[in-house]
């Protein structure tokens, strides 16, 4: 799971620095397959705001071009990437 929350937090980083498209879709792809990996391992309870966090992976993979190129979207990307990390370590204490 921690590698999972810092996937997440290099993802905002990304989202931050205007980084190129490349290396902000492996950093989500990365991240996608810690998901499923952590889905495996985790409960019931876990897993539910694991598939959540897939779908907004998810949403992130198809509409990244459009996301990186508004400040608005990259702000609002890094916020929520941020955001995830952050339940992920309340729910992994």
């Amino acid at each position: 799971m921690k590698r999972l929350i810092v996937s997440l937090e290099a993802i905002a980083d990304l989202a931050d620095r205007a980084s190129d498209l490349s290396k902000t879709q492996a950093a989500i792809q990365s991240a996608k397959i810690l998901v499923q990996e952590s889905k495996k391992k985790e409960g019931q309870a876990e897993q539910a705001s694991l598939q959540q966090l897939e779908t907004e992976l998810d949403t992130w993979q198809s509409k990244l071009s459009v996301i990186l190129n508004e400040p608005v979207g990259k702000k609002g990307m890094a916020k929520h990437a941020r955001f995830w990390a952050e339940k992920l370590r309340t729910i992994h204490v």
